[in-house]
This record gives structure tokens, C-alpha cells and sequence, in this order.
């Protein structure tokens, strides 16, 4: 289970800008969120940072080497 739909709504974000963002197709983050697609580690730290959250806190299930994601800007 995520918590991408839940944090996008709390931080009061459009899905289509999130794609947009983090370079997919709206569809694909739509699948992320139903958990018929996974996003790649690289697209899932970069949906991290623009959230401004960690990967653990999208995916509380998921083990990555990325544990904090900085906010920092790049």
C-alpha cells in the first residue's frame, strides 16, 4: 500500500502537475497510485523531493538506500 494520493491531497497538489514535474504521463502516476504500476527509484525519489517528503512516507513497505530525501533544490 502507498500514500501517494493521501499526501498529494494534504499538500493540495494537482496529479497532472506532479507528472508533469517528475517527467511521466498522468496515467502512469495514476497507476502508481492504484499499485498497478511501480514508479523506478529513480522516479520515486524525484516524486519524493517534489513532495517534499521520504520515500518512506510514499512507500512505508518499501526498502531503498534513499531512507531521507533533502529538501533541497537542485
Amino acid at each position: 500500500m502507498n500514500n501517494i494520493k493521501e499526501i498529494v491531497r494534504e499538500k493540495g497538489l494537482q496529479m497532472s502537475w506532479i507528472a508533469e514535474k517528475i517527467n511521466v504521463h498522468p496515467s502512469h502516476l495514476s497507476m502508481w497510485i492504484a499499485e498497478d504500476r511501480y514508479p523506478s527509484q529513480d522516479r520515486l525519489v524525484r516524486l519524493a523531493r517534489l513532495l517534499k517528503v521520504k520515500v518512506k512516507d510514499l512507500y512505508p513497505n518499501v526498502k531503498t538506500r534513499y531512507t531521507y530525501i533533502l529538501n533541497e533544490e537542485k
